[in-house]
């Protein structure tokens, strides 16, 4: 079941993608559609394919390499490019200016499209971007049973206030994030402040992801309004976000009523989250009483957990 839903999703990536790249690897969905974890298109550079393990790239007869071997390979396009990016706005680039703005489009079940060009200023300030010669699209995918590690923080009458996750990028700190918000979405009043529209990839007012049958979705919101806005309305148990952002007012006045926070960050481990001054502050106004160091690019392996107040490490 996990394995037929891995390659559905995976095959929805690959519809966003131009057709000359995608006819090519669609024969490759059930090798890749469990490992993958983003497709980078380069112009003039060939076509990768980021694991946990190692990188692949696409060759021209449509096997894959880990090394790059000349002449040999799948080169990215400036027409796959075009292609791609109109693909992934839907031919509706109007629609899509502030993601594209912010370096980003979310699609269709939680994919994210990450983007690079050359950026335009005016009155100030960003206005667009044009020339894309970078496409980076990372694949969603739901992992049940991720968090369990962390469950226990939630299971008995001293559950905690508030965690932090940290790990480097793809270290699998959202997967997790996605699946404790599912666990503890069927224990209490969730909110989910999804600001890049990845976490629970809302379609058209429903979220295509599980993420628990008493989690609101704030889809789109930044993190500081959608916590604030939370708070007011929806009188979350916790609230829960994806990387840190939320300005410390809207902190505040999530500890001040009650209300627990989730977030994640970026970090190598628990030390290098507390030389963090963003890290830190958060830590400081009392809204964070655990955090979890994600490592190793495994889904479950959340190797450390940290009492905040106590700064004291112990290993699970």
């Amino acid at each position: 079941m996990l394995a037929e839903q891995n390659e559905k999703r995976f095959t929805a990536a690959l519809n966003c993608l131009c057709k000359n790249i995608s006819r090519r690897l669609l024969p490759l969905v059930p090798k890749l559609a469990d490992s993958v974890q983003e497709i980078r298109l380069r112009l003039s550079r060939p076509l990768a394919l980021v694991c946990p393990d190692n990188t692949y790239y696409l060759t021209q007869n449509g096997g894959l390499s880990n090394t790059i071997l000349n002449g040999a390979m799948l080169v990215v396009s400036k027409a796959d490019i075009v292609d791609t990016f109109n693909n992934i706005c839907n031919y509706s680039v109007y629609n899509r200016q502030n993601e594209i703005v912010n370096g980003f489009v979310t699609m269709y079940g939680g994919h994210r499209a990450g983007l690079c060009g050359t950026a335009v200023y005016s009155n100030g300030g960003l206005q667009t971007v044009k020339n894309f010669s970078s496409i980076n699209i990372r694949i969603a995918r739901q992992h049940y049973g991720a968090a369990r590690d962390l469950l226990p923080l939630f299971e008995s009458e001293c559950r905690s206030r508030g965690l932090l996750i940290v790990g480097r990028a793809l270290s699998g700190k959202t997967t997790i994030l996605r699946d404790l918000c599912r666990c503890i979405g069927g224990m209490f009043r969730v909110s989910l402040i999804d600001e890049r529209q990845e976490i629970a990839a809302v379609y058209n007012g429903k979220p295509c992801l599980d993420v628990g049958l008493m989690t609101d979705v704030f889809s789109g919101y930044g993190k500081s309004d959608g916590i604030i806005r939370a708070v007011r309305c929806m009188s979350p148990d916790y609230i829960v976000t994806d990387e840190l952002g939320a300005d410390a007012k809207s902190i505040r006045q999530a500890v001040n009523s009650g209300s627990g926070l989730i977030m994640t960050a970026h970090a190598d481990s628990i030390e290098e989250a507390y030389r963090n001054e963003g890290i830190r502050t958060v830590i400081d106004s009392g809204a964070i009483q655990h955090i979890a160091l994600v490592q190793s690019h495994r889904i479950t392996a959340v190797k450390q957990l940290i009492t905040a107040e106590a700064n004291a490490v112990c290993t699970i």
